[in-house]
């Protein structure tokens, strides 16, 4: 071989070999406000490090060790729980010390019994080991982030015993750091109020960081689908039919698009009832009123993907309004609600007994409430 050749070769080899590092990456996660946010932890082995699956007996990555760095101004907390390729193994050592602004953790196990089974040279960011739960400040705003950062002098792998080890200041170990971000509250308070049969009127508490919002809609046991964008914390629906009821959700959007869960749920039918609202001792009692509800009730029951409650021949002009009417109105109701997933109505008189109780004004606008 040519003199000059050979050295070179040398020279290239052990240049790459000594590029050859392990990986210990922190990933990413989000939460509102005062929320946890789940952040991965992976270790990727690559072949030609000192440690790893293609090393040989005794120089398997049996040992872990990490130290995550926090701002206290945006995070109270970061505890650490094995998973991934570690959940299940029995460790030899393990333990968390923590304090304020870090969180560590560090794990070792017996190689003969409890091998971490590393997938060698997979895709980056490697085998999951465990998960960061990350609780931010309740004062934290929506779009700030919180970086996790991992210390160098404090981070490494090595085998069983630890006699060999990985780390950054022997070039043998990179580490990539990672980030918490705080994302947008959800909205809340949504209500859905109709307007007559041709509208329906949204309003929802406003997010602080929000750009807009997305305004989502189901009805007839339909998927949600999105209807429309708000500027503000309202929306006016006029693309309704009447005897209809409608399902909705909203979610906060940022400037960078970043969208928040989903508000609860709230629901409206598009119906005008005759005499509205009904006043007690004033208001004659009609079959119409029982009819108009049964109407609305069964709106509100296809919403919910469900059939419409059973004929009845005992509802009609000229016949008598019956606390049995009134039950099946309310059980045919509680079901869609469920179903729907807004709250269930606290009745006046829950128990309703045919000959004894009297059907009251109340009665009948409760379950008129429950559908507007």
């Amino acid at each position: 071989m040519n003199r000059t050749v050979a050295p070179l070769l040398w020279i290239l080899f052990a240049v790459f070999t000594a590029s050859a590092q392990d990986v210990i990456t922190v990933g990413t996660g989000s939460a509102p406000a005062g929320g946890v946010a789940s952040v991965p932890v992976y270790v990727l082995d690559r072949s030609g490090t000192p440690l790893g699956s293609d090393a040989g007996t005794g120089n398997r990555i049996q040992g872990i060790s990490f130290k995550v760095m926090y701002p206290t101004s945006l995070v109270s907390s970061v505890t650490f729980k094995r998973g991934g390729v570690i959940a299940s193994l029995t460790p030899v050592f393990e333990s968390q010390p923590q304090g304020s602004g870090f969180t560590a953790y560090i794990v070792s196990f017996q190689e003969s019994t409890n091998p971490i089974p590393f997938t060698l040279n997979a895709p980056a960011p490697g085998d999951l080991i465990g998960t960061l739960s990350v609780t931010l400040q309740p004062s934290a705003t929506g779009g700030s982030s919180a970086a996790l950062t991992l210390d160098a002098a404090s981070t490494l792998l090595s085998n069983q015993s630890g006699t060999t080890s990985e780390s950054v200041s022997l070039g043998t170990l990179a580490l990539v750091n990672g980030s918490a971000s705080c994302s947008m509250s959800a909205p809340s308070n949504l209500i859905a109020t109709a307007s007559g049969t041709s509208q329906v009127n949204l309003t929802w508490t406003a997010v602080a960081g929000a750009d807009h919002y997305e305004v989502w809609r189901s009805f007839n046991g339909s998927s949600y689908a999105f209807l429309s964008n708000a500027p503000a914390a309202s929306y006016p629906d006029s693309a309704v039919a009447a005897s209809t009821t409608y399902v909705y959700i909203v979610r906060a959007v940022d400037a960078a698009s970043q969208a928040s869960a989903f508000s609860n749920v709230d629901a409206a039918t598009t119906i005008v009832f005759t005499d509205d609202p009904l006043i007690a001792m004033t208001t004659l009692s009609k079959a119409v009123h029982i009819t108009e509800l049964r109407t609305a009730v069964n709106a509100f029951r296809a919403a919910a993907n469900l059939g419409p409650l059973a004929s009845d021949p005992t509802i009609g002009v000229g016949q008598l309004i019956r606390a049995q009417h009134i039950a099946d109105l309310r059980t045919g109701l509680d079901q869609a609600r469920s179903l729907i997933g807004v709250p269930p109505i606290s009745y006046a008189d829950p128990s309703l007994v045919a000959g004894t109780t009297p059907v009251r004004a109340m009665h009948v606008q409760q379950l008129r409430d429950g559908v507007k």
